[in-house]
């Protein structure tokens, strides 16, 4: 009888630890899950998601919510809009009512925002939609062609020159987390298993599949590359060799989206001789309100020389998990923080010999043309002189947008009304589309789009007196 229910015991041990496995497998991405896509280049879609709170770690709140006075500038900005709802930093804003009976009045806005570092001309151009009748007495600002039924504006809008802050935290200090204790695997495996050594690679994370976006310079990204080289960016073409060598912040020569934690020479070995490693995943329950993309880099060495490693993090704020509104910003909600940035530092083993070496800390837009370095030593050319130092172990560098030195020239508002025409029931959906001189084309083309829906209003008796 011991000897069955031992052998069912042991059965019963082997089916769990089985069902166990399958549950992390399907939560873990292996190396099957990465694509090759160039030398030294991977692809996936299979992003780790890790619930730090089941491991005892409690979220830290947002600074917006313990203390009102650090609510920053863009606090009373427009939220939504665009292509995406969740973009506080959008072109364009469209908004009226959501809901109106047919003969009803339906009252429009529409903002333009220039949040770029110089004037720009737009057009904006919105043609009005079957089901509504345009009321040319109630227009703000904006030229109506009745041929086309058509509304339009043409003009110029000052900078509003969003940038981004890099200071020190105290009311947000975050915890570096070595992933690997969670059970995600170092990105240098498939490297080296592959037969390449994990010396200036990088690896793609597709956040749009998973239901992500990540906003940088008021541009959402739905694809970010993390490099093995401290840090990450969002180009166009992942290129890692690009980014082998550090160099000052902003930098029009080398353009595409550049997130520098740590950005050295590195270089994690081969099959042969492996040193330190680097993981990335979405982690919840860090940050109160809000998903965080992760990427650390754990005990890894500088290509000349072994001896000296580091530690960090870069922790992104995710949309998509929650939304934005204009409301909630201005009451100093925790989704304010759309946009922001974390640098986590634990551990340099030698900050002057960093400094020898060379090593960047800050952020540049696609275009090279806006950013901020932190802390900077040249490495391999002529560059500016050293500036700053590396951080000492346990900062958090928090990196916040910004508008500076902006005034209401930098955006601009227009309104009109409309007959609601259209029978009951019926959804009016109408587009703001505006274009300008921006060579980026993220921002050169915006648009947003309001859905109206037709239906009857009911209005119940109201009585107002005592019981009889």
């Amino acid at each position: 009888m011991k000897t069955q229910t031992l052998i069912r015991n042991l059965i019963l041990f082997v089916l769990l630890l089985t069902a166990a496995l399958a549950v992390q497998a399907q939560e873990q991405p292996d190396s099957d899950s990465l694509t090759i896509v160039g030398p030294g280049q991977r692809y996936t879609e299979a992003i780790p998601v890790i619930d730090v709170q089941t491991f005892g770690y409690y979220p830290a709140q947002s600074p917006m919510t313990l203390n009102s006075s650090l609510i920053p500038h863009y606090a009373s900005l427009q939220s939504g809009g665009g292509s995406d709802p969740n973009n506080p930093y959008s072109v364009i804003r469209k908004t009226g009512p959501t809901f109106l009976s047919s003969g009803g009045t339906a009252q429009y806005e529409i903002t333009l925002n220039n949040y770029e570092s110089i004037s720009r001309t737009y057009r904006l151009t919105e043609t009005i939609p079957a089901g509504l009748a345009y009321i040319p007495d109630l227009n703000n600002g904006l030229t109506y062609d009745a041929n086309t039924g058509t509304l339009s504006w043409q003009g110029e809008l000052a900078p509003g020159n969003l940038d981004y802050i890099i200071e020190p935290t105290h009311s947000l200090v975050l915890p570096y987390l070595d992933l690997a204790n969670f059970g995600v695997v170092n990105l240098c495996d498939d490297f080296i298993a592959s037969g390449e050594s994990c010396d200036d690679v990088s690896v793609t994370f597709n956040l749009g599949v998973n239901g992500y976006t990540t906003n940088l310079y008021g541009e959402l990204l739905s694809q970010l590359t993390v490099s093995s080289n401290g840090l990450i960016f969002a180009s166009d073409t992942a290129v890692s060799s690009a980014y082998a060598h550090n160099q000052w912040l902003p930098d029009a020569a080398t353009p595409g989206f550049v997130l520098a934690g740590l950005w050295r020479d590195t270089d994690m070995g081969d099959a042969k001789v492996q040193n330190g490693r680097f993981h990335a995943a979405i982690i919840s329950g860090l940050i109160e309100g809000h998903d965080v993309f992760y990427a650390q880099w754990h005990d890894v060495p500088h290509t000349n020389n072994p001896d000296l490693t580091a530690r960090h993090a870069i922790a992104l704020l995710l949309s998509g998990d929650v939304s934005t509104s204009s409301a909630q910003v201005a009451a100093g909600s925790a989704q304010a923080l759309v946009g922001h940035v974390f640098f986590i530092y634990d551990n340099i083993s030698d900050p002057a010999q960093l400094v020898t070496q060379g090593y960047t800390i800050g952020i540049a837009d696609k275009l090279g043309s806006r950013g901020v370095t932190y802390a900077y030593a040249p490495c391999c050319r002529e560059a500016p002189s050293p500036q700053g130092y590396p951080p000492a172990a346990g900062t958090t560098l928090h990196l916040r947008p910004f508008l500076f030195g902006a005034d209401t020239a930098y955006q601009q508002t227009f309104s009109y009304a409309a007959v609601v025409t259209a029978p009951v029931p019926e959804t009016i959906v109408s587009t703001a589309v505006a274009t300008s001189s921006s060579p980026d084309p993220a921002l050169a083309y915006a648009w947003s789009t309001h859905y109206l829906y037709v239906r009857r209003q009911l209005f119940l008796p109201l009585t107002i007196g005592g019981s009889e």
